[in-house]
């Protein structure tokens, strides 16, 4: 969660957060965001984004919708991803 806060105060939008996007140190159970070639830079004059990008399984609704969105989606694709590590798959395949 600290590697999600960081982005978001960077205002830096992930867009692709799922399980192969996250590295887990075994050592102390810390996970690391990797693969930021979706992320998207929000700026004062752009606070809202509405590329539709993303992986679909995790991704959010108002991304399918086309609705412009800023780092919410990726408190949406952690949500996913938190039920991938409890059921063993994600949801909606």
């Amino acid at each position: 969660l600290q590697g999600l806060h960081f982005l978001h105060s960077c205002q830096v939008i992930h867009r692709d957060i799922k399980s192969c996007s996250v590295l887990v140190d075994l050592s102390n159970w810390v996970g690391i965001f990797v693969d930021f070639g979706l992320c998207a830079q929000l700026t004062v004059e752009n606070s809202k984004c509405s590329s539709s990008i993303s992986t679909p399984s995790w991704i959010a609704p108002e991304v399918v919708t086309g609705e412009p969105f800023g780092p919410e989606i990726n408190i949406w694709s952690l949500g996913i991803l938190g039920l991938e590590m409890v059921e063993g798959e994600a949801p909606y395949q």
